[in-house]
């Protein structure tokens, strides 16, 4: 029973260490961890990612993209988090950049809490 148990953890590990890898599984773990994203509208204007949407959570703005590689979405979040024209946080999950803006700091504060790990 033990070695079960082991297995069953460490492949949960395994899981939980790749991330996040599409805008529908990005969006499955933010209800999970309690942020409810509403008026979802395709971010067709934007260039850098293959897909993204944006959202509401209450007054603050939440973006999802979702990138081909977790190492192209980890890169543009490294250059973005460097940029002082760029306020919103970001949070990267595999595939996934979360970002958060708007809204008060406490509220905003709040989904980014429950976004990260």
């Amino acid at each position: 029973m033990s070695r079960i148990l082991a297995v069953v953890l460490a492949l949960s590990a395994v899981a939980c260490s790749k991330g996040l890898d599409t805008i529908e599984s990005a969006e499955s773990f933010a209800k999970s961890r309690g942020v409810v994203l509403t008026e979802k509208t395709e971010d067709k204007g934007q260039v850098v990612a293959p897909r993204s949407y944006d959202y509401k959570a209450g007054d603050v703005e939440v973006a999802i993209m979702q990138f081909h590689t977790s190492d192209a979405a980890g890169k543009w979040k490294e250059m973005m988090d460097d940029s002082p024209f760029a306020p919103e946080v970001r949070v990267h999950k595999g595939n996934v950049i979360f970002m958060v803006w708007g809204g008060d700091d406490a509220a905003r504060q709040k989904v980014v809490a429950a976004l990260q790990p």
